[in-house]
């Protein structure tokens, strides 16, 4: 057994190589069969990567009270800085990114638990059923790995700004925050595999003709070509615009997951650049979904009225994914696209990342001014 490392943060964990030299296993104390170790390996990742994602939530929340408290006791010019409109942007942007990655996170979670029963009802065994249903969200537990970790990052990051010059000193609680959170996007995998695994994991299952991703993206092709569709003016219900934008989200994954694969096919997997690119237009549908169907549920529990910031909060997450869609598909699109394919694909990315535009800053205004009368983190 070595000593223990030096790390930057987390040191309360200790880290050390232990080496196991001729070590046998009675054959009683195998977890499973000869053979299945890679199986449960991977799939112990998979519980991990959803796990880290949702104590990043946890941790997020804590930096995120930490910073109201300071932001509402800090003076400037005889006036709380919690008043001035730059640190309620921050203070609203760190709440609704930590609202969504939560709400993603149960979403997978739930998945993940309603399949275990279902194949426990067809009479799997407990173990196996875990096995099973966990192999089969597995991308869904890497989205919620890079994302929980990298709105951690985000949150802990602004903390220490609003902080400010005390964000930085050893004295105060960010520090310890700061230097904690940034193993997260190693651990389980770094975020860059995790992305690449995201992408891998949806085309094996797509040559293996579960998933079928060739004919919507064939279809979606299709459709850049067409008159677009304005939809009819008698739709009615909560949501029908906002969904009809994650609609179009998924159309630009669609297109261009579905080109880059028939432009280099088996090699596909050399351009991680691009696959990366892909798993952030993926993440952020799924997150913005989350969210979207979250909110119109607690709607229909306890009113609009009631959960009004919950809703504005899912408006402009919403917004921001269709920018980050945008801008991923933009940097893929143009990494393989030319001429004529790459102007038609570029009319299609604009086409499917457009959504109304709202007043993000009042919206953003309303979630931080609750925080800040209740002095914590209240969603």
């Amino acid at each position: 057994m070595n000593e223990p490392e030096h790390k930057m943060g987390i040191k309360g964990s200790d880290t050390r190589q232990i080496f196991f030299n001729d070590v046998k296993v009675p054959v009683e104390n195998l977890l499973s069969e000869r053979g299945n170790g890679f199986k449960i390996a991977v799939n112990i990742l998979n519980i991990g990567r959803i796990k880290l994602g949702i104590a990043a939530i946890g941790g997020s929340k804590e930096v995120l009270n930490n910073a109201i408290r300071y932001s509402n006791e800090r003076k400037q010019f005889k006036t709380a800085i919690s008043q001035f409109g730059a640190i309620k942007h921050k203070l609203a942007e760190m709440a609704l990114k930590i609202y969504a990655s939560e709400t993603a996170s149960y979403r997978a979670g739930q998945n993940i638990d309603d399949l275990i029963e279902d194949f426990k009802g067809q009479g799997m065994e407990d173990g196996q059923a875990k096995l099973k249903a966990l192999e089969q969200f597995a991308i869904e537990c890497a989205i919620m790995k890079v994302h929980g970790s990298e709105v951690l990052d985000y949150v802990v990051d602004e903390g220490v700004q609003v902080y400010g010059g005390m964000g930085y000193s050893a004295d105060a609680p960010m520090d310890r925050s700061y230097r904690d959170a940034r193993i997260n996007r190693i651990f389980e995998g770094t975020n860059e595999i995790n992305r690449m695994l995201v992408v891998d994991m949806m085309l094996k299952r797509a040559m293996k003709g579960e998933l079928d991703l060739m004919g919507p993206a064939m279809a979606v092709a299709k459709e850049i070509m067409s008159i677009p569709d304005f939809g009819s003016d008698e739709e009615e219900g909560l949501f029908i615009a906002e969904k009809k934008v994650l609609k179009n989200l998924k159309k630009a994954a669609l297109m261009v997951s579905g080109a880059a694969v028939q432009k280099f096919m088996m090699t596909l997997s050399n351009e991680q650049e691009i696959l990366m690119n892909v798993a952030d237009m993926a993440i952020e549908v799924y997150v913005a979904e989350s969210v979207l169907l979250r909110v119109e549920k607690l709607i229909g529990i306890k009113g609009e009225e009631a959960v009004a910031l919950q809703k504005q909060m899912a408006l402009v997450y919403l917004h921001e994914a269709v920018e980050k869609v945008n801008n991923a598909g933009r940097a893929a699109i143009t990494s393989f696209a030319e001429g004529d394919e790459l102007r038609g694909m570029l009319m299609g990315l604009k086409r499917f990342t457009k959504i109304d535009p709202m007043n993000l800053k009042d919206a953003r205004r309303q979630i931080a001014d609750a925080m800040i009368a209740e002095n914590k983190y209240i969603f």
